[in-house]
């Protein structure tokens, strides 16, 4: 049974505002899906929900993946994300990683926060503002390598910490993946979708079910499995403790922006010895001493190297006015939804103009969520209204 504030938000989701605005100077942002109820798995006690068996397509995801007030649950933030969801207040939990100059990562929503004080609230940052987010200041990422392999694509990185809303005490970091102890995830009802993975066409926004991502330190790594290679288990979360060194190992320098192809690495606590033979290593908790190998570092070819200013778009971001960008092509971003990375050549809800985030919980109704309409009507009604906004 869903309770009474559940199915006043679920009345309230089927409720839309209409925003029809003058010269809006929204970037593209991905096509807004459409809201439904999460489907209701369970695992263990009655009523807990599986966080990474939860399976949705971009353009059907609810406005809360996990609405359950159950353990840890109502989730927080929101789900379905768009240019009125854009800007240094966003609650979105749908995470975008697509290629090196497309990406997100999961921040904090407090200022100066501690990941394990926020790590189930973490919201999403993104290096672009295509996708109804937080985004990562320009200078913050100050180097990174992204990687392709078979099983997975990941990136590891140097970050100024604030650049996440994190804290810049030495020591503050952790570990977010789609499971924990209770199988409710950090964030609890958090999301990756990816049009870089194997599972995905090379355009369209597909889940990503495993993943994992250490921020902290001036350290970033986040790496998406594929869904279609199940075992062994590259996004492993049982060493959280051991960070990106052992979790991801790679060649990333500071300074220096690369995309390469690269062979596997080893599954994470497996080693071989200076014997020859191959031995696992269980990470304690508390940690007291360090893992018994150096991780090896795959071997990268194809290396590409790019600039910082790549990563981001010119942006002008406010409380008040969301942010203002170009598209992809370089021409002023409308809402079409036509050029974004990540569209799926659906007409985006972006029309509206962004307001920073609602309140936490808030229906889509109440954040003022657009209805796409087609450009001819679009046409007609800023004409009859002498180019001024109308909202109906």
């Amino acid at each position: 049974m869903f309770s009474s504030s559940l199915l006043f938000a679920v009345a309230l989701a089927g409720v839309h505002s209409f925003s029809f605005v003058a010269a809006a100077e929204d970037p593209v942002i991905t096509p807004k899906p459409t809201p439904t109820l999460a489907k209701r798995q369970q695992a263990g006690a009655p009523g807990t929900p599986i966080l990474s068996t939860l399976s949705f397509a971009f353009t059907d995801l609810p406005e809360q993946v996990y609405p359950f007030p159950v353990l840890r649950g109502p989730q927080s933030g929101f789900n379905i994300c768009n240019s009125t969801t854009l800007g240094p207040n966003s609650l979105c939990q749908t995470l975008v990683f697509n290629d090196p100059t497309d990406f997100c990562l999961w921040g904090s929503p407090d200022t100066a926060g501690e990941i394990g004080n926020v790590e189930a609230r973490v919201v999403a940052y993104c290096t672009k503002p295509y996708h109804g987010t937080r985004l990562i200041p320009p200078d913050a990422i100050t180097g990174l390598q992204w990687v392709k392999t078979s099983a997975y694509i990941q990136v590891t990185g140097f970050i100024k910490n604030s650049g996440l809303g994190l804290d810049d005490n030495p020591g503050n970091g952790g570990e977010l993946d789609p499971h924990g102890a209770d199988l409710q995830g950090n964030p609890l009802g958090g999301v990756v979708f990816s049009n870089g993975t194997a599972d995905s066409d090379g355009h369209t926004l597909t889940q990503v079910l495993n993943w994992n991502n250490f921020v902290g330190n001036g350290q970033f790594c986040f790496k998406a499995c594929f869904n279609s290679v199940k075992s062994p288990d590259y996004c492993e979360n049982r060493y959280d403790l051991v960070g990106c060194q052992y979790n991801m190992p790679s060649n990333v320098k500071d300074g220096e922006f690369t995309e390469c192809d690269s062979d596997l690495q080893d599954v994470v606590g497996t080693y071989t010895g200076a014997d020859g033979k191959t031995s696992v290593w269980s990470m304690p908790d508390p940690l007291t001493t360090t893992p018994p190998y150096t991780p090896r570092v795959p071997a990268s070819r194809n290396c590409k190297t790019f600039a910082a200013t790549d990563l981001f778009l010119p942006v002008t971001q406010s409380s008040s006015s969301g942010a203002a960008g170009t598209t992809p092509t370089g021409q002023s971003g409308s809402g079409s939804g036509s050029g974004a990375p990540g569209a799926t050549n659906k007409a985006s809800s972006g029309s509206g103009s962004s307001s920073g985030a609602p309140p936490k919980n808030s229906s889509p109704a109440a954040r003022g969520v657009s209805v796409g309409v087609p450009s001819a009507l679009f046409a007609m009604v800023l004409a009859a209204a002498g180019g001024a906004a109308m909202v109906l």
